[in-house]
């Protein structure tokens, strides 16, 4: 049978308490939503974070530019990667 990939992106209030809180909760979301990955940020920050969940066997899928956890302190949703610094600053 074919079907999707079920992927979830790990919401606000899910990750910023501690690295033991998101990987909790993302083992919440394979358990009990059946999802197969978790979708995260790419963010230098929380590296460590990612790296636990992945440890956990918890396939992440990353993704850059689109901040929708932080949009309200970006001041709305903007188009990123305009210039060659913030290209620049995107892939590291």
């Amino acid at each position: 049978m074919k079907h999707a990939l079920l992927l979830v992106d790990m919401p606000y209030g899910s990750y910023q308490v501690s690295a033991e809180e998101a990987v909790r909760n993302a083992m919440r979301f394979v358990k009990e939503a059946g999802v197969e990955a978790v979708k995260w940020k790419a963010a230098r920050n929380r590296a460590d974070i990612i790296r636990r969940i992945i440890d956990a066997e918890i396939p992440v899928a990353g993704h850059i530019g689109l901040t929708p956890q932080s949009v309200n302190a970006m001041g709305g949703y903007k188009v990123q990667g305009k210039s060659l610094t913030d290209v620049e600053r995107l892939i590291a």
